[in-house]
């Protein structure tokens, strides 16, 4: 191929639109509902139904399902597992990509839940609980060292990666926050999220 400008920039364009979307992956909700005290964000403890991450507590979400976007995603997914309508959702903004569970990417979005009357879908949710925001703003995270270990077949060239460990595995290393103060107990892709809007909202204050 000719390595001339043009042509450079033909091909690169082309190229970009032949690859991944890179909206692809999950999206969450943190919702926001008014308390008796102030603003307070609503969990979700997952169906012990699901087959990944029964009883588990979270915030609305799932998959992107393409060609929508992450926003879109978020809405829709609160939509679906707390039985309320898109008018009753107000988008404050995004947090960015977070890491989601194993690795992958996990759009955050922070709005406001209006004339939210406790409704759930029983196949995704087992019930919802609130928070008070104020207390998260008063309380950080145990963050505690993991690693996400990745585990190829036998034939990776592991002689041409660096530090490869534990006989040929991968790893990545990453903190994993845990609010012990939470009932039931808020940990991992969620508490990470929530830890984000807190930061944001400290930096506001200095």
């Amino acid at each position: 191929m000719n390595q001339d400008r043009r042509a450079f920039e033909s091909a690169f364009e082309a190229g970009l639109a032949r690859l991944p979307d890179p909206r692809a992956g999950a999206a969450i909700l943190i919702p926001l509902v008014e308390g008796p005290d102030g603003l307070e964000i609503l969990f979700e403890v997952r169906s012990s139904r699901l087959r990944t991450q029964p009883g588990e507590v979270c915030c609305p979400g799932g998959k992107v399902e393409l060609p929508e976007g992450p926003r879109e995603a978020a809405v829709r997914e609160t939509c679906e597992e707390l039985l309320v309508a898109p008018e009753q959702i107000e988008i404050a903004g995004s947090l960015g990509m977070l890491m989601g569970p194993a690795g992958l990417p996990l759009f955050a979005y922070v709005g406001f839940l209006s004339g939210y009357t406790g409704t759930c879908s029983p196949d995704e949710v087992e019930r919802t609980f609130t928070v008070p925001l104020a207390w998260f703003m008063a309380h950080e995270p145990e963050l505690h060292d993991s690693h996400l270990v990745e585990d190829p077949p036998a034939d990776f060239p592991f002689d041409l990666v660096p530090h490869a460990q534990d006989g040929g595995r991968l790893r990545r290393r990453f903190d994993l926050p845990f609010y012990r103060g939470t009932d039931p107990l808020l940990w991992g892709a969620t508490a990470r999220a929530v830890h984000r809007l807190t930061d944001v909202l400290h930096a506001a204050e200095g």
